[in-house]
């Protein structure tokens, strides 16, 4: 008698946990049907709209743009560290990460449909043609890169000891030169800067987290350490990120230092 009231609540207590588990899991199965459904549904009208935009509307419309902007405007109501990068820039963002590219070593920015030369990148090919900031490049290979009929500037791009020429204008010149440049490749520095700030104290300033940070840190910091450098700042400000082992890689050098 003992037994069975011994035994009792124990089998009670297991036909509840079971029941509970039971109802949990055929409650999670239908929330997760349910979700799935609305998941499902929302993609339907996205694809719809699209399709009755490609078909219906007026004029043409480029629609992987309208799907690029919708995306965008999805990630917008995220975090601001959580964007969409398309296939047209996913090749600039590979050559920022890698921390080199080829092509021609200049920073540029386009004012009134003309291409103007910031500066040239130390190293590059542009620095040993001669072009110089300031420059306005006119012509790639004789094609223009103004006005309606202009080119993508992706011709500055191509494989390296591949050779364009440009038709540069210099400033104060009427004249268009004629300037031969031999495609390389070109490094991307990500440590921008590294000096004495005094007698003891070195400053490095890192502006993102690329392949090639490792190894411009070490130099960066040899370099700082024959000069006498004893404590050292490292600027990290508007540095967006990049490589995570990069940035596990520089942090174990103050760890190892340390030990």
């Amino acid at each position: 008698m003992k037994k069975s009231q011994t035994y009792f609540p124990l089998f009670l207590g297991i036909a509840v946990a079971l029941g509970i588990g039971l109802g949990y899991t055929m409650h999670s199965g239908e929330s997760s049907d349910g979700l799935l459904m609305a998941s499902n549904a929302n993609k339907r009208k996205l694809n719809k709209l699209i399709d009755i935009i490609d078909q219906r509307y007026v004029d043409d419309v480029n629609t992987d743009s309208i799907v690029d902007i919708t995306v965008n405007g999805i990630l917008s109501n995220l975090d601001p560290h959580s964007i969409y990068i398309t296939n047209d820039e996913m090749e600039d963002v590979a050559d920022q990460m890698r921390g080199d590219f080829v092509g021609i070593g200049i920073r540029f920015f386009v004012n009134q449909d003309t291409i103007s030369v910031l500066n040239v990148l130390d190293g590059g090919p542009s620095k040993k043609a001669g072009i110089k900031g300031g420059d306005k490049i006119l012509y790639a290979d004789g094609k223009p890169l103004f006005g309606t009929g202009a080119v993508s500037t992706d011709v500055l791009k191509g494989e390296e000891g591949s050779k364009v020429t440009l038709g540069v204008l210099r400033p104060g010149d009427n004249d268009v030169q004629q300037v031969s440049v031999v495609r390389g490749n070109v490094p991307i520095n990500s440590v921008e800067a590294a000096y004495m700030l005094n007698e003891n104290m070195g400053y490095i300033k890192v502006n993102r987290f690329a392949e090639s940070t490792e190894e411009e840190f070490n130099v960066a910091i040899d370099g700082l350490i024959e000069k006498g450098a004893q404590r050292l700042t490292v600027d990290l400000r508007d540095n967006p990120g990049g490589v995570l082992s990069a940035a596990i890689a520089m942090a174990d050098e103050f760890y190892h230092v340390k030990n």
